[in-house]
């Protein structure tokens, strides 16, 4: 109860000192982005509708010159008709007289451009001419001479009317024209300085996501792979108050709690090996003692009743049992000693070891390593495979009676095979669990399962015996060694 509550504590306190939160930053980085393209976009679509209506406007203004031209040519046409009828000494026909009128009527009415005065003037200026050469067609035979001059100074005045409209219009093209080139050249402005807001904000961007979660996450992701390896005290630096630095403080506390379960392991781990030691020296030493405490009280009773020949006798076994006694102790301290080296790793720890039990107990024990996959084990699955090594070639040499033995790593399926072989006399197991002698078989299961293996033995008597170990593995690199070193 006290630690659950001690968890939440910490979690909440975790909670109240990062009170940033990335996705306000990124809301706000890409809340700008969004805002900028659509002011630019609104900006461009904008312009672009008022470039759209100048290319209309400039259409429309060409237009509007080509009426002033075709206006100035129908009345050059109609003066050329007049000429012509005045000098055949004839009259206009009434159709072709109303054709010319009504075809001016018509282009005038095309004719538009009135806001401006001077444009009215213009406009009004072609009315009155047009009114005076109607009447002037009416009467083209009687034309007098000062009509008739009157006439070609119309021809004149009409250029005159042709010119200043098309020249209105012209200004009004130009005026749209550069318009219409300042808005492009606006709209060329506003997305090289939308490129070039663009390009800051974005290599701004990846600096800030670079330094508050690349560079982080690398750095969890690297004491992570160190915390795998064993370095329970890596520790990564809080750079922020977002979710990342509640991360990073998190994974810190994460390996203080590694470090306090691994020292409560050690403590319980250090705790089954007294007890495995006691009853081991329960097993063997104490008895050896204990017989050693009555042969001298045979010694003594020996040397008080029977003489020094029977007492000589009794030393005899006394030092039998004194010389098993030290060998003994002098096992015991050989398997605490045994443990696997960081430097070297599991295979040569094993080599080593397996060399020196050969030498000390003068049986060869072969080292094989089947299979091309590699295998490699978490340490503490190492140190239990090393203990139950120990523990099985301890019974070969205690009981077996054999001349060799041999050492087996293999891969079978998804589990590690180790199989601890000899050639000895064998036993039945029943009579062995009945008799009370099964410690040492049972600390190697147990052994075995608390790091999530199994264990099976097969032997019968004149058979030898296997101990065969099943223990769960991880893949990497590992340099293996298939020497036999008893040999």
């Amino acid at each position: 109860m006290t630690s659950e509550v001690k968890e939440v504590k910490i979690g909440n306190l975790a909670g109240s000192d990062f009170p940033g939160r990335i996705n306000r930053r990124l809301s706000l980085i890409f809340g700008i982005l969004f805002l900028t393209v659509l002011l630019v976009g609104g900006v461009s679509l904008y312009l672009a509708r008022a470039i759209s209506l100048g290319a209309e406007a400039i259409r429309w203004e060409s237009q509007q010159i080509d009426v002033a031209d075709r206006i100035h040519s129908t009345i050059h046409h109609f003066l050329s008709a007049l000429q012509r009828a005045k000098l055949l000494g004839r009259a206009i026909p009434d159709g072709e007289r109303e054709a010319y009128l009504q075809d001016l009527i018509a282009l005038l009415e095309l004719e538009r451009y009135h806001e401006r005065r001077r444009e009215k003037e213009v406009v009004l200026g072609i009315r009155n001419l047009i009114s005076e050469l109607k009447a002037f067609a009416r009467k083209v035979p009687e034309l007098t001479p000062r009509e008739l001059e009157a006439l070609a100074d119309a021809e004149v005045r009409v250029q005159g009317f042709a010119h200043l409209l098309s020249a209105a219009h012209r200004t009004k093209m130009d005026e749209r024209l550069g318009e219409n080139a300042l808005r492009m050249q606006l709209i060329v402005g506003l997305y090289a300085g939308f490129a070039l807001v663009g390009t800051v904000l974005v290599m701004g961007a990846s600096f800030l996501f670079h330094r508050t979660l690349a560079q982080p996450l690398r750095s969890l992701a690297q004491a992570a792979s160190e915390i795998a390896e064993g370095n329970l005290h890596k520790k990564v630096p809080v750079t922020s108050k977002d979710e990342i630095g509640q991360l990073s403080h998190a994974f810190n506390l994460m390996t203080g709690r590694l470090r306090e379960h691994e020292q409560r392991l050690r403590g319980l781990a250090t705790l089954e090996e007294r007890e495995r030691i006691a009853q081991e020296l329960h097993d063997s030493l104490a008895q050896e003692i204990a017989l050693l405490h009555l042969k001298i009280m045979e010694a003594d009773q020996a040397l008080t009743n029977s003489g020094p020949l029977e007492a000589r006798e009794i030393l005899k076994e006394m030092r039998k049992i004194a010389d098993g006694a030290y060998e003994d102790v002098r096992q015991a301290i050989f398997g605490l000693r045994t443990m696997v080296s960081k430097g070297l790793g599991l295979i040569p720890t094993l080599t080593e070891y397996l060399h020196d039990f050969s030498e000390l107990r003068k049986i060869p024990v072969d080292f094989k390593i089947d299979g091309a996959e590699v295998i490699r084990f978490s340490p503490q699955v190492e140190v239990q495979l090393i203990r139950i090594i120990h523990e099985a070639l301890t019974n070969v040499f205690k009981h077996a009676q054999a001349t060799r033995g041999e050492v087996k790593i293999e891969r079978d399926g998804g589990l590690a095979k180790v199989t601890i072989e000899d050639g000895g006399k064998g036993f039945i197991i029943n009579d062995v669990m009945r008799n009370g002698l099964h410690f040492g078989l049972q600390t190697m299961r147990e052994r075995a399962e608390g790091v999530g293996g199994r264990l099976a033995i097969e032997t019968a008597p004149g058979m030898g015996t296997k101990v065969i170990v099943y223990l769960p593995f991880q893949e990497g690199d590992y340099e293996t060694h298939s020497s036999a070193p008893g040999r």
